[in-house]
């Protein structure tokens, strides 16, 4: 049951993103610590797995973790 339950984590690499991607991820975040929008963060991180996509960093304000999910639009 546990195999369900661990899913396998892939780190990407954040900075092949173009810079206009990046200013806009990294601007456009919510740190569920100070309970405000778009304070920025630093040191991002980005990681996947078979579902989703998301960036790890540091709240520009406090300092805490803040998490950034990235929504992917299938290329047709």
């Amino acid at each position: 049951m546990t195999d369900v339950l661990e899913e396998k984590v892939i780190e990407r690499d954040f900075f092949a993103r173009s810079i206009e991607e990046q200013n806009d991820f990294l601007s456009q975040t919510w740190c569920n610590h100070c309970m405000e929008v778009d304070l920025g963060m630093r040191n991002p991180k980005e990681f996947e797995t078979k579902d989703r996509v998301w960036i790890e960093g540091e709240c520009l304000k406090c300092g805490q973790s803040t998490v950034t999910e990235i929504v992917e639009e299938d290329e047709e």
